[in-house]
């Protein structure tokens, strides 16, 4: 028994590690006996990326996902049964390329996911960046014997926002147009594109707004022509105020287009003036509206001025007498206990007045006894006029009080 048991025990630290060794080996004959491969690519999706940076260039994908099948799993996985990503929490913007562990799961129970590539991904975030920067129309080479003026952009400039690195090479906003040999003006919105000081379009960068309303005229034969100045007053003033009056200046202005369409046109409308919220006097600097083709001589604006003034008119009241200073020993008869009264002014005030609680005060105060004339004296708000009063004066009977024939009003 003891010769057994020291044969059992005889180098025991060998014997244990062979019988690991033979378990790992079992293990893993099995593992490999049930391991699939999956090697349709999966994108890696970046989480928890810094709002203040840009992840520059493409994430690769995952291209082989290598799973084991919990129990029997009937139909095999799909793209959508995995998902791979990558987490940029950590992620230095400033340090340049680093080295990010790729994260693989199954989103459906009955794959285990065991082994995928690759394992890690190189990354680099760049800190976001926008700035201002004009916007310039590229039309190539001219067709010849047109006369192309200088293009007008509207807007002017624009916003580049992106990755620092490339941001800070955006000279411009590119607008190619194509000028048509027929000679036909250029008029409408061109999409954008980000260059560099050398015309290289650069990416990835937003531009906004991502288009621009390009106008170039383009003349054949171009003569100029005085037209009359058509302030183009748009909107409605406030309720209660009306349109005054509206002046140019100048009056004319001198316009260039080729000779066809310079002899249809009539009148040089401005760009639109709103009046929708002014109730004084709105003074403005303002372009022209002009047709495709058609160009201000000598002159960019005119100064217009539209005077605004409250919307006037009348209201006529039947207004109640009041006597006001009368005293308690005297007794007072009127001739009438009503008034007509004609007011003028604007009309928002005149709306304001209650015509049920509209009355006129007659001052009786410092009468004596007998027959007195009193004119009645609305009063009104400061703006308002006493147009007329129909009876222009009462008459005031003043009379002892209790003595016989006295009544009041």
């Amino acid at each position: 028994m003891r010769r057994l048991l020291r044969a059992i025990v005889y180098n025991w630290p060998l014997k244990l590690a062979a019988i690991a060794l033979a378990t790992l080996l079992y293990a893993g004959l099995v593992v490999s006996q049930t391991t699939f491969e999956f090697p349709t690519a999966i994108q890696i999706t970046p989480l928890h990326q810094p709002t203040t940076a840009v992840l520059l260039g493409n994430l690769p994908s995952v291209t082989r996902i290598r799973y084991i099948a919990n129990g029997d799993p009937g139909a095999g996985p799909t793209p959508l049964s995995f998902r791979a990503t990558i987490d940029l929490a950590g992620v230095d913007p400033t340090a340049g390329s680093t080295y990010v562990k790729v994260d693989v799961e199954s989103v459906d129970p009955r794959f285990i996911v065991v082994d995928y590539e690759p394992r890690g991904v190189n990354v680099q975030l760049d800190p976001f960046n926008s700035k201002v920067v004009p916007v310039r129309v590229n039309i190539g080479t001219p067709p010849p014997n047109l006369d192309i003026r200088e293009p007008i952009t509207d807007p002017a400039t624009v916003t580049v926002s992106g990755p620092d690195s490339v941001v800070r090479l955006v000279a411009a906003a590119r607008a190619d147009v194509i000028v048509d040999p027929s000679g036909i003006p250029v008029d409408r919105d061109v999409p954008l594109i980000p260059v560099d000081i050398l015309g290289n379009a650069l990416r990835p960068i937003e531009v906004s707004p991502n288009t621009a309303h390009v106008q170039i005229a383009v003349f054949s034969n171009s003569q100029t022509k005085s037209l009359p100045v058509n302030p183009n007053v748009v909107g409605t003033p406030p309720s209660g105020y009306v349109v005054s009056s509206v002046v140019v200046d100048p009056a004319a202005v001198l316009v260039e287009a080729d000779a066809d369409q310079l002899a249809t046109l009539a009148k040089a409308d401005t760009k639109p003036i709103e009046i929708g919220a002014v109730t004084g006097t709105l003074s403005v600097d303002i372009g022209f509206a002009m047709p495709a083709g058609v160009l201000p001589v000598g002159r960019d604006t005119v100064h217009v001025t539209v005077t605004i003034l409250p919307e006037t008119g009348t209201r006529t009241f039947d207004a109640g007498l009041v006597l006001v200073g009368e005293r308690t020993d005297l007794a007072y008869a009127l001739s009438t206990t009503h008034v007509l009264v004609v007011i003028g002014g604007p009309v928002a005030d005149l709306d304001r007045i209650d015509p049920s609680a509209f009355t006129v005060s007659l001052d009786v105060g410092g009468l004596g006894l007998g027959v007195h004339e009193i004119q009645p004296a609305p009063n009104l708000q400061a703006g308002l006029r006493l147009l007329s009063v129909e009876p222009s004066k009462v008459t005031v009977t003043v009379s002892a009080a209790g003595s016989s024939g006295s009544s009041g009003p």
